[in-house]
């Protein structure tokens, strides 16, 4: 079994040190992840290597808008959830009992894999990858050693500790922002505590350069109000310049409507990437509407970009398509 080195000691008991729920274990006891159990004066992470789900498609299909656009990846879960599981990715949220459905991967094989098959890069998806803190990390480091580009799809409910860590080795982040109030982390994740989520995330951008795009499932009556969209419209132009695209999806197929409403109040604020579920419009400039990514039947094509700026009058477009520039909001 793997030992996280995440971890606190105190008179009370361990404190796991991955993400904000920051358990106190006493011997024997689960975190709320169900994957971490104290035992004795560790913390042993019982997910270590093992894989939900793993395949190969474009990098769209994990949200992502303006980065590394139309790039193949391998994308890989685990098992464990940081919200309570009825809340999210369900199917994610706990090892399967079942021997036989226990499926391990260690890290050269999974940068390998992306090395045989020609993918650009490995993105985590399917749970949230901060439950599978210790091997993300030591597979990222690896993967960048061979040029592959990074990714996570995730709530951002991450510690500070797991965050300065992990962000050195990760190039891209989507992030799930579900609403800006208590009401809607509430109802739509179980956690009470969210504004480290957007603190977190500023950090990832700020100090460690990540490329961040964000992505809200619209609830009808939930977090679809007009106050709700303005406040993470202000958060986004305040933070990130408002350059920070934003996909604005249906939580459900009755959701629809809410969504498509949602996304033109968030365009009509002046925000110049707000995107629908489904990759099909061209990305223009902001500045002078020359097309930067085109976009036929769902397939991407950088068309007018030097540097992450528009090659017609040197605005930023804030994308990312190199592994070794920076993006320019953390300058």
């Amino acid at each position: 079994m793997h030992e996280t080195t995440l971890v606190s000691r105190s008179a009370q008991g361990l404190r796991c040190e991955v993400c904000q729920w920051r358990c106190l274990l006493a011997d024997g006891e689960w975190g709320r992840c169900g994957v971490r159990q104290r035992q004795d004066q560790t913390i042993t992470v019982h997910n270590h290597g093992l894989v939900s789900a793993a395949t190969i498609g474009p990098v769209e299909d994990y949200g992502f808008r303006h980065f590394f656009p139309g790039a193949s990846v391998f994308a890989i879960g685990g098992w464990g959830t940081s919200f309570p599981a009825h809340h999210d990715a369900a199917y994610h949220a706990q090892i399967p009992t079942d021997p036989a459905k226990q499926r391990s991967i260690d890290p050269e094989r999974v940068v390998g894999f992306s090395q045989e098959r020609m993918t650009r890069g490995i993105v985590w998806a399917y749970n949230e990858p901060t439950m599978n803190f210790e091997h993300v990390l030591e597979t990222a480091r690896l993967a960048r050693s061979t040029s592959r580009m990074t990714g996570m799809v995730t709530n951002g409910y991450w510690s500070k500790a797991a965050l300065d860590q992990l962000a050195p080795y990760i190039d891209g982040l989507m992030l799930t922002v579900y609403g800006l109030s208590d009401a809607s982390y509430q109802a739509l994740t179980g956690v009470e505590q969210w504004q480290g989520i957007f603190a977190g995330a500023e950090h990832a951008v700020k100090r460690w350069g990540c490329h961040l795009e964000i992505t809200t499932p619209i609830v009808t009556g939930v977090n679809d109000s007009s106050a709700e969209i303005e406040g993470i419209a202000r958060w986004i132009k305040r933070k990130f310049n408002g350059l920070i695209p934003w996909r604005i999806i249906p939580s459900r197929d009755a959701d629809t409507n809410a969504a498509t409403s949602v996304r033109k109040v968030a365009q009509g604020l002046g925000l110049p990437f707000v995107y629908g579920a489904q990759p099909t419009e061209t990305t223009r400039c902001p500045k002078c509407e020359w097309a930067v990514i085109e976009r036929f039947d769902g397939q991407p094509r950088v068309v007018g970009v030097n540097d992450s700026q528009c090659e017609n009058c040197g605005s930023e477009v804030y994308i990312r398509s190199s592994l070794f520039k920076r993006n320019k909001l953390n300058d």
